[in-house]
């Protein structure tokens, strides 16, 4: 199946690890030209990315949550055809544990860096007439997670944002996107899964075994398996999908909002 992503310009928050850079990898693939944005390593990763996937692919060091660094990245990336927004999770915590400082902490990575990167992206789209805007959230906009409550709230935030989007500039033939994960194996599962155990007083092994019989396939999903969505999303072939959140969670929720 030609998806036409060759020479397509994307941008991959988030993509030096787990999701992101299974992300980047899978455009490098399909010949687009990939810009990593990340807070640490996006250089390295990038040339070896480049390096595996004969691909064009640059990174850029930046902090999402602030507006400057947003600003330096759309200077120095220019216009893309297709924006993936992706970051690292919040604070996990129970709610009484939680302090206004970690909300607004929370505010700026999940929905301002999402308001700020449109703001900055969506105009060249308009004016090309095409585009994609995909945002990473999680299955926990469909079933609230324990313990994810900032999670849990905002991610349902940037779905809603998203779909309105979507009604507001599909006559430009730009679509807006949500790719909600399962339990997919990264590093931050692999931290929830130790606090887990250590809360709950069990092994890691008992713990893994408990979570993927909580979806219909028994086990996590593979980085590479939500990226296959995602890159499918952008493609021509997925022009008529637009203002949905897809879910890519083996199962896990069994309902739809």
């Amino acid at each position: 199946m030609d998806l036409k992503l060759s020479g397509k310009r994307v941008l991959v928050c988030g993509g030096t690890r787990g999701i992101g850079r299974a992300i980047a990898e899978e455009f490098s693939k399909e010949g687009s030209t990939v810009f990593i944005v990340a807070r640490h390593q996006s250089k390295e990763i990038a040339k070896q990315i480049e390096v595996q996937y004969s691909a064009k692919v640059f990174g850029f060091d930046a902090d999402l949550s602030k507006a400057e660094d947003i600003q330096q990245v759309k200077k120095a990336v220019g216009q893309v055809d297709v924006l993936i927004i992706n970051s690292g999770g919040p604070k996990v915590a129970d709610f009484f544990d939680l302090r206004d400082e970690d909300w607004y902490l929370a505010f700026d990575l999940l929905i301002m860096s999402t308001v700020r990167l449109i703001n900055a992206f969506l105009p060249d789209m308009i004016e090309r007439k095409w585009g994609r805007v995909i945002a990473i959230t999680s299955v926990s906009v469909f079933e609230p997670l324990p313990r994810l409550l900032l999670s849990n709230s905002l991610r349902m935030a940037i779905a809603g944002l998203m779909k309105s989007l979507s009604k507001e500039y599909a006559r430009y033939n730009i679509t807006f996107n949500c790719v909600a994960p399962g339990h997919t194996m990264t590093e931050r599962l692999e931290h929830l899964i130790k606090e887990a155990a250590v809360r709950m007083q069990k092994s890691e092994e008992e713990v893994i075994k408990q979570m993927a019989e909580e979806n219909d396939v028994k086990r996590f999903a593979k980085p590479e398996e939500i990226a296959a969505a995602v890159v499918f999303l952008a493609s021509e072939r997925a022009s008529y999908i637009t203002g949905t959140t897809l879910k890519v969670d083996g199962g896990f929720v069994h309902a739809s909002l």
